[in-house]
């Protein structure tokens, strides 16, 4: 039976070299443990079919697990099938070389067979330096999830020249405020606005914000214009299904907002009903 693993403890991740390949090794109270699929590779042997062989023996109870593991090369962790390190000389054993074709592919086996559980050996005991990963590269995306406060403020620094000043200098406050555990509190005029946040939060569905934030967005920067004389700053942001140049207001040009809200709300209802709608700025 493979065991799911669950730790109070963040396990010690590192690895050591075996003959130009990288072993992986996870170590947590329960002792070290391999990863199957990394030394299958190493090994040029079908992690699938040695998986199954090791779950089928007596000697695998209680020693096998899945963890979530980032090897090297990857950008996250997944879950990885992993033996514990008693149970790794029983699985090296089992591999029947007679039946690999590939001379060389047989002789790094049979190496692996000799030395492979030495060499783990003489890891987990600290006779051969251990190398731990380094952490692997941060993208500034969506997609690489949330970082830690430290980071949000570096991102900051570096975007900063290129953010309009209310947007940054609300972002830092937020991000003060709760790295030090506290309520973030902005001023109206450091708060930022946009006309898609804004018709959202009159309610509108998605489809009824896509069709009317482009017009919408036109309108409001005209009036911005006519009473400040420029035009709003703009960053990068969603603009319907892409990403684009989108106007930042605050909250003191909420009542802007709503001016021209109240000029359009005929016919976004009018959308809502189903009704044809043509939009000019």
């Amino acid at each position: 039976m493979t065991m799911v693993a669950r730790q109070e403890q963040s396990p010690e991740i590192g690895s050591f070299a075996f003959h130009g390949d990288t072993v992986t090794v996870v170590t947590n109270e329960q002792g070290s443990w391999a990863v199957l699929g990394q030394l299958c590779q190493n090994l040029a042997l079908d992690p699938n079919g040695q998986r199954q062989t090791i779950e089928r023996k007596a000697w695998s109870e209680g020693k096998t697990c899945v963890m979530h593991v980032m090897l090297p090369g990857q950008s996250r962790a997944y879950p990885q099938f992993l033996v514990h390190e008693r149970i790794l000389p029983m699985w090296l054993a089992n591999v029947t070389t007679s039946r690999i074709a590939d001379e060389v592919k047989r002789k790094k086996v049979e190496r692996a067979q000799v030395e492979l559980a030495d060499a783990l050996y003489r890891y987990v005991t600290g006779e051969v330096q251990r190398v731990t990963p380094a952490p692997a590269p941060r993208e500034i995306t969506a997609a690489a999830g949330p970082v830690s406060y430290r980071d949000q403020a570096e991102i900051l620094a570096i975007l900063r020249p290129a953010l309009p000043e209310p947007y940054a200098t609300a972002t830092a406050k937020v991000i003060l405020a709760r790295a030090m555990g506290e309520r973030p509190e902005l001023d109206s005029s450091e708060t930022p606005l946009y006309a898609a946040t804004f018709l959202a939060e009159k309610g509108h569905k998605a489809k009824t914000v896509a069709k009317f934030q482009s017009g919408f967005g036109a309108r409001v920067s005209n009036a911005f214009f006519k009473r400040h004389g420029r035009r709003p700053e703009k960053i990068a942001g969603p603009a319907g299904s892409r990403i684009d140049k989108v106007a930042v207001y605050t909250e003191d040009d909420r009542p802007l907002l709503e001016e021209v809200y109240a000029g359009m709300a005929d016919l976004i209802a009018a959308f809502e009903h189903g009704d044809q709608i043509a939009l000019s700025a």
